[in-house]
């Protein structure tokens, strides 16, 4: 009687002792997930913020391209020929 109780007791405490060193593994594993979803986050928020970047640069080259480039139109340099303006011919009509 008293070996099944020994064993009883000794069963319950290593049962109770597996089961609390799972748990805290389990919370440890949780919480590595949770930094690496704050990490994912974090380096998402970054590249959103040079993106926008790297797209407000090419929009000012863009502008100020296209600025020197009206410039030129309306003062010609002597000697340097103007870039002539698109020219623009109607479609024909068809004779029936």
């Amino acid at each position: 009687m008293l070996g099944a109780g020994l064993g009883f007791v000794a069963g319950f405490s290593t049962g109770w002792l597996a089961r609390g060193h799972v748990d805290s593994s389990r919370g440890a594993v949780v919480s590595i997930i949770a930094t690496y979803f704050k990490a994912v986050e974090r380096v998402k928020r970054i590249v959103a913020i040079e993106r926008e970047h790297l797209e407000d640069l090419v929009a000012e080259g863009r502008s100020r391209f296209e600025l020197d480039r009206a410039r030129a139109r309306v003062a010609p340099r002597a000697g340097v020929p103007q870039e002539s303006a698109p020219q623009v011919v109607p479609p024909r009509e068809r004779a029936a």
